[in-house]
């Protein structure tokens, strides 16, 4: 469903180092197909495949199942790599240790009464870190995990006024995001992205076990976006006193980097371990109509339910599915495309000229614009691709040179830049022309706090123009408006587990209305 990131060759050259180093006792086609397919799950975030028997028998008559220093491992009823199940397994174990340590005796006293209106569920997490030490918050859209989590600070801030609280997300977007939800209520605690907080550089992180992080309660949410080296980076910064409050909803997509931490936490035998600190919120709060359907179809049924759903919805539904032929761009993408960039244009108009000082608030219209349409691809290369959208609506010269993008066009930052405030998939807007070109963003101020600050584009490592994203550089965001561009049959592979997160992501970026194009 998606492009590869890795190089071609790259699965064969990893099964010629595991043949030089551990030899197989047979060596045939089948042993390197096993290979290849285990490597391509890695992309794709998992670090096992299904135990069918030909794999196993595979498997073993290979040897790469004897001894400690096997490559393979099976785990149940699945196979993988032995390095990274192991990993894994040692992160779950270090958090199930984590979630065993008792929680210091409240310093003020003070014991605030449950707001009211909280259901079972959501009464359960806010009482939580009262006596745990590691709570897992797992709900679908509209759920409340992010007003759950606020309650949850609020109580933990009046038992412990100095208590040193610290909000992360993977992502730039999610951490502003999760910053804009909690800060009405909590306006004074710090929120970055994970790289930031453990001081990400090209050497390393320069938060470790020898300099751990200065908190006594973490809350990461987006957790699905989380992968198993960040895990481990996080843990090894963490004092052994700081508690954790993990957020996420296990249905979205996992990471693009090797290991989905989320999805294994969610796994119903690692979920039992972790006893009451694993809470699960199921009602939806958040009227979204058929959006809320079909996203509750999809997760339970995979891409066939979902299909069956789409079909019956009424013509007054808050979902549109459209069918196109495959061989061009939408039309009503190509003609709702210049009246976007028109409104997008005047209220970005004198921005570029404006004093710093009025334009936190001049710049808010725009910024509001922006994220109020999305439009989603799968992938980057292809029909209906990301790069179909760009070249058709921008051409091919406009995609390359930021200098002639016109005023009003979204952009994304490709690369993680602290030192401007920037972390890659933020998005911004081009203003001005020419020599008064410059870009405009939020960025993360050095104290913590999101302000609205224009860059010169010389200054960005990698800029690319945003109007269209990839699915998997839409976590972590929302838009009153979402449209995607799906170009594949709806019944092609219904049992394709990928294929369903990635369409239930897309969807679920949608708070208001979803447009989904389909070829006919």
């Amino acid at each position: 469903m998606t492009g590869s990131n890795w190089p071609a060759g790259f699965a064969a050259a990893v099964h010629a180092v595991l043949v030089r180093h551990r030899p197989p006792s047979e060596t045939d086609a089948a042993l390197e197909q096993l290979s290849t397919e285990l490597v391509a799950a890695l992309e794709q975030g998992e670090l096992s495949l299904p135990l069918t028997a030909e794999r196993r028998a595979v498997a073993r008559s290979s040897g790469w199942l004897t001894g400690e220093a096997a490559p393979l491992m099976v785990e149940g009823e699945r196979i993988g790599w032995r390095r990274w199940l192991t990993a894994m397994q040692a992160v779950v174990d270090q958090l199930l240790e984590r979630a065993s340590r008792p929680v210091p005796v409240s310093r003020s006293g003070a014991v605030p009464d449950l707001p009211r209106g909280l259901n079972h569920e959501q009464r359960q997490a806010v009482l939580a870190p009262d006596h745990l030490s590691v709570v897992l918050l797992s709900g679908g859209p509209g759920t409340g995990k992010t007003s759950t989590v606020v309650e949850m600070l609020q109580r933990a801030r009046a038992r412990h006024p100095d208590l040193r609280i610290g909000l992360a997300a993977p992502t730039g977007k999610a951490s502003r995001r999760l910053a804009d939800a909690v800060r009405p209520r909590c306006p004074d605690l710090p929120c970055s992205t994970l790289h930031r907080w453990l001081e990400a550089s090209s050497a390393g992180f320069r938060r470790n076990r020898s300099r751990p992080l200065e908190l006594d309660l973490l809350v990461i949410d987006e957790m699905s976006m989380l992968d198993l080296a960040l895990m481990q980076a996080l843990l090894e910064a963490l004092p052994s006193g700081c508690r954790l409050i993990l957020v996420g909803d296990p249905a979205q997509l996992p990471p693009v980097g090797s290991g989905a931490v989320w999805h294994r936490l969610q796994d119903p035998d690692v979920r039992d371990r972790f006893g009451p600190a694993a809470v699960q919120l199921m009602h939806v709060y958040r009227n979204r109509g058929a959006l809320a359907q079909l996203a509750s179809r999809l997760r339970e049924d995979g891409l066939e339910g979902f299909a069956q759903e789409l079909d019956g919805l009424p013509p007054a539904a808050n979902v549109l599915h459209r069918r196109e032929p495959l061989q061009r761009l939408p039309l009503a993408l190509r003609k709702s495309w210049p009246s976007r960039l028109e409104r997008l244009a005047q209220l970005a108009s004198g921005l570029e000229m404006m004093q710093e000082a009025d334009l936190e608030e001049a710049s808010q219209p725009l910024l509001r614009e922006l994220e109020h349409d999305l439009v989603l691809c799968p992938r980057r290369q292809g029909r209906w691709s990301l790069e179909d959208v760009h070249r058709t609506l921008l051409g091919a010269a406009g995609v390359q040179d930021p200098w002639s993008w016109p005023v009003g066009l979204p952009v994304i930052c490709g690369s993680n830049q602290p030192e401007l405030g920037l972390a890659n998939g933020d998005l911004g807007v081009k203003l001005g022309l020419g020599e008064g070109s410059c870009l405009l963003f939020r960025v993360l101020g050095a104290d913590g706090s999101v302000v609205v600050r224009r860059l010169h584009p010389a200054r960005l490592q990698r800029l690319e123009p945003a109007v269209a994203l990839t699915i998997h550089r839409a976590q972590g965001s929302e838009a009153d408006c979402v449209t995607v561009l799906w170009p594949h049959s709806l019944q092609s592979d219904p049992l394709d587990r990928h294929a369903s997160r990635l369409l239930y992501t897309a969807i679920t970026r949608a708070r208001d209305t979803l447009e989904l194009i389909t070829p006919d």
